[in-house]
């Protein structure tokens, strides 16, 4: 089978329409699940692309479907719902048609002008506060109730989040605090408008009371997907994704997707700012930009702040090439690749950069206990051009040395989750919790490696009935969710 025709049969596959789970069910199980292992793995992605007469032109317009992988003596148990968002229910009514996604047009010009993209809540599911949270990108947050998954509804924080401002899909948690930090971007409607944008930064207490940590004024409306925080800052380094203006307002009018108004202008810059968190003024360097999606890391080293970030070598890849997700799935532009980066920002304002040959990696994770501290070991989700090379990979980065767990047949990992044995083990000894998608047998499993020797087979794979798409994040609890 040539590559064209194997990433055809995978992206045909792979992005196939989910099916909704609504009642828990005991999975298949080979190998032995460690005793010490208990607790809840939550994960969330796209898992509809056509439904009610909407058809999906990227994969981020998939309705978002929340899952749990329940792990407590020794089995696992599965669950998944869609969760309810406007979208979701206009398609179930056969309406879809009529709904407008971040790169995909209602049939009509009429159901185009004036909206924008419709939430889907299918980027992240976060659990915090006695809460358990559906995020994404062009949507508020959405509570889902953490044992039946049923949706809740929009969550305001008791009315402390503002009306119309976004809250990223990519929360930070501070180990030592309990503290929760995100941002939303808002945006001045007003021509003309001195700071057409600003990123609006929150702190959401471990009781879940959100408050205001400051803003970020902006010089244009940008795509800021992720970000870091230190022991005293919120890091972010602004690529200049830049919302055109005149596109947006096309977009608006019911000519283009508002997803397809954003482009890389590298005459902009890069900005890198920190944000104390005791909310005073940022700090703002200038800095030669990069495309970047995803932060691993980001810790304090002397006066120096450290950043690890997953670079890609152009827009292309999330604004073009992910459209050909049916036929084609790779995180490869050409012959180039995502590959980690490191920028070490020094007091006096120089910025260093450090590149890896790492090729084709993506979703970086670390042992959640070092978030804002310095950390030893970094997991990936490799994805190959020819899928041959498929692997979770950890990066020891004190001596640079990689392991790789190699996937047979083409088999996808998802997102490698780490779970510590315990409280207070070492950074490197647990598991890494990763849903694959098994091509050969149309089916999506848990695999559970050991992250200290992720070379030697899998420790134990539970296997759903049928297949999902492995979803982009989640988070892992030691509370065992209870099916009602």
């Amino acid at each position: 089978m040539t590559t064209t025709q194997l990433s055809t049969e995978l992206g045909s596959t792979l992005f196939a329409n989910a099916r909704e789970v609504s009642e828990e069910v005991r999975l298949e199980v080979t190998g032995t699940l460690p005793q010490e292992l208990r607790g809840t793995l939550y994960r969330n992605g796209p898992g509809r692309f056509e439904a009610g007469g909407f058809r999906a032109a990227h994969p981020f317009d998939g309705d978002g479907l929340v899952s749990k992988f329940v792990i407590d003596n020794g089995a696992v148990r599965f669950q998944s719902r869609y969760v309810r968002t406007p979208k979701f229910l206009a398609e179930e009514r056969g309406r879809g048609a009529t709904v407008r996604g971040l790169y995909s047009d209602a049939k009509r010009l009429r159901h185009n002008v004036g909206r924008y993209p419709a939430d889907v809540a299918n980027t992240h599911a976060v659990a915090h506060g006695g809460r358990l949270l559906a995020l994404s990108d062009v949507g508020r947050p959405w509570e889902i109730d953490r044992d039946d998954l049923r949706t809740i509804g929009p969550c305001a924080f008791d009315g402390r989040l503002p009306r119309l401002t976004r809250f990223s899909p990519h929360p930070k948690i501070d180990p030592i605090t309990g503290e929760l930090f995100n941002f939303g971007l808002d945006i001045d409607p007003r021509l003309g408008a001195k700071i057409p944008a600003a990123l609006h930064c929150y702190r959401v207490d471990r009781t879940g009371k959100l408050s205001t940590v400051g803003k970020v004024p902006l010089d244009h409306v940008i795509v800021q997907h992720d970000f870091a925080i230190t022991e005293h800052y919120l890091v972010f380094a602004l690529a200049p994704i830049i919302v055109d203006p005149v596109r947006a307002a096309l977009a608006l009018a019911g000519f283009g997707t508002t997803g397809d108004a954003a482009e890389f202008r590298s005459e902009v810059g890069m900005k890198i700012v920190l944000l104390p968190r005791d909310g005073g003024k940022p700090r703002v360097l200038e800095w030669d930009p990069l495309v970047y999606v995803h932060v691993d890391n980001a810790f304090e080293d002397g006066d120096d702040v450290v950043l690890d970030v997953v670079r890609h070598p152009s827009f292309d890849l999330l604004a073009e090439k992910l459209k050909l997700f049916r036929t084609e799935f790779s995180l490869r532009i050409g012959d180039d690749s995502s590959a980690p980066v490191r920028l070490r920002i020094s007091r006096t304002g120089r910025v260093l950069r450090e590149d890896m040959d790492l090729p084709d990696i993506e979703f970086p994770v670390h042992d959640e206990r070092r978030t804002g501290r310095e950390h030893r070991y970094t997991y990936f989700a490799a994805s190959a051009a020819d899928c041959d090379d498929n692997a979770v990979i950890k990066l020891d980065r004190h001596t640079g040395r990689l392991h790789r767990h190699p996937m047979p047949n083409g088999e996808l990992p998802g997102e490698p989750i780490f779970v510590p044995r315990s409280n207070t083990a070492a950074e490197d000894d647990g598991w890494l919790l990763s849903v694959t998608y098994l091509p050969a047998e149309h089916r999506t499993a848990l695999m559970i490696l050991d992250a200290a020797d992720i070379e030697r087979t899998p420790i134990a794979v539970a296997r759903l009935d049928g297949a999902m798409f492995p979803g982009f994040h989640g988070s892992f609890t030691d509370r065992v969710a209870v099916s009602r």
